[in-house]
């Protein structure tokens, strides 16, 4: 179906339908596979789909709410793994830049058994009766149809939604100061993320300024998500500290002080680096708006 006739409906239900069949292709593998791109790509598409509910949800039929908590279920599965795959590979980069790679591990075979216990998690979820519902569910998308009293065309819908989007990430963006509380940066990367989505659903119709506004928001989205990644390894050091270094070496300890430090260090260089990468946003977002 072409853009110029394309309602909002058709666009949303499309959109469900791509991510449920990339859900469906790598959840097959990530239950029983230790190769973390499975895990990652499965959580891609729950976050697209619960996206598209939450950005078209008043054109989908009532099933949408349902489907949504039970995606927000296996994200909440999925995640733990994820973060720690992401938290691993964070720390054998630092690890190996400071060269402490045989104080820390300690700590890496820690971050290991975490993944595992994660990845049992995953395993048991999937072999779940709520899991095998959920893919039922997943695969019945063909025969929703949107909801006719309130369709309208993509294309005259299309500026409403994105405005709305980038409103919601101006609102919580342009009160951050470099000082600003690590979960207010973290509340402008998840408004950044839907943005972007949003735009990435509707790039059909906007072509190249919905592409470049895309891009930009995913600059943005990176460096907060590098900034959110480092809180959280300093999180997770300080709970492995707690809970599990009565073993450790002084040396392992001090290792990891370094580890904190660096994070810190790194932390605040992306807050000085914030301003200029949302100026982006919205040099994107004003090319954007001129064919809405």
């Amino acid at each position: 179906m072409s853009p110029p006739t394309l309602t909002t409906g058709e666009l949303a239900l499309q959109v469900l339908r791509q991510h449920a069949a990339a859900f469906l292709a790598h959840a097959s593998q990530a239950g029983g596979d230790n190769d973390p791109e499975h895990v990652h790509q499965t959580r891609v598409a729950t976050r697209r789909m619960r996206a598209a509910i939450r950005l078209f949800g008043d054109v989908l039929p009532p099933a949408a709410a349902g489907l949504n908590e039970e995606l927000r279920w296996i994200a909440g599965q999925l995640g733990p793994m994820r973060d720690l795959d992401v938290q691993s590979r964070r720390l054998d980069e630092i690890a190996t830049s400071l060269g402490l790679a045989d104080a820390l591990a300690p700590y890496t075979a820690w971050l290991e058994a975490e993944r595992q216990r994660a990845m049992t998690a995953i395993a048991h979820a999937f072999a779940s009766q709520r899991f095998l519902d959920l893919s039922q569910q997943l695969e019945e998308l063909d025969a929703w149809t949107p909801d006719a009293e309130t369709d309208r065309p993509a294309l005259e819908e299309g500026p409403r939604r994105l405005r709305r989007a980038y409103r919601r990430l101006r609102k919580k963006a342009d009160a951050l100061e470099a000082d600003s509380p690590a979960t207010e940066f973290h509340k402008v990367r998840i408004r950044a993320k839907r943005l972007r989505y949003a735009t990435e659903f509707f790039e059909t119709l906007y072509a190249g300024p919905a592409r470049r506004l895309v891009r930009r928001a995913v600059e943005l989205q990176d460096l907060l998500g590098d900034h959110q990644d480092g809180i959280v390894s300093s999180q997770r050091i300080h709970e492995a500290l707690q809970t599990a270094a009565d073993g450790w070496s002084a040396e392992t300890a001090l290792a990891l002080g370094r580890v904190v430090q660096w994070e810190v260090e790194r932390g605040a260089e992306l807050r000085q680096r914030f301003p200029a990468t949302y100026r982006e946003v919205k040099g994107a977002w004003k090319r954007l708006r001129r064919t809405l």
